[in-house]
């Protein structure tokens, strides 16, 4: 059984977006008639995604990194300067550090955490 979601219309932005996990979602919400705010942590990473994507009707380019506040900031005003409003927030960011846990040091942590 295949499931359908509609979200004609509807803005969102995926945080982590230019690869893995969010990218599969923004090109899901996008099949499903969504406007897409791309997040990746570079203007490069970002615009690479987009082009893959290539649907500039409905996708805008909000580059920024989501472990600091300025960060948010950037990507937030970037989405709503693109996309005029936000319905739906998608949060796929994330980081990792291979290698046994004994092994991982207080900044190691504070960068998995601020992501």
């Amino acid at each position: 059984m295949t499931m359908q979601f509609d979200f004609t219309d509807k803005r969102v932005l995926i945080t982590g977006s230019s690869r893995g996990i969010g990218f599969s979602a923004a090109r899901a919400f996008l099949v499903a008639g969504a406007h897409v705010a791309i997040n990746g942590r570079t203007d490069a990473s970002t615009a690479a995604a987009l082009t893959v994507l290539g649907n500039p009707e409905h996708t805008v380019a909000a580059p920024g990194d989501v472990a600091t506040a300025t960060g948010c900031a950037d990507i937030v005003q970037a989405a709503l300067a693109g996309l005029g409003r936000l319905d739906v927030l998608v949060n796929c960011a994330g980081v990792a550090k291979s290698g046994p846990s004994e092994a991982v040091t207080e900044a190691d942590w504070d960068w998995l955490v601020d992501v």
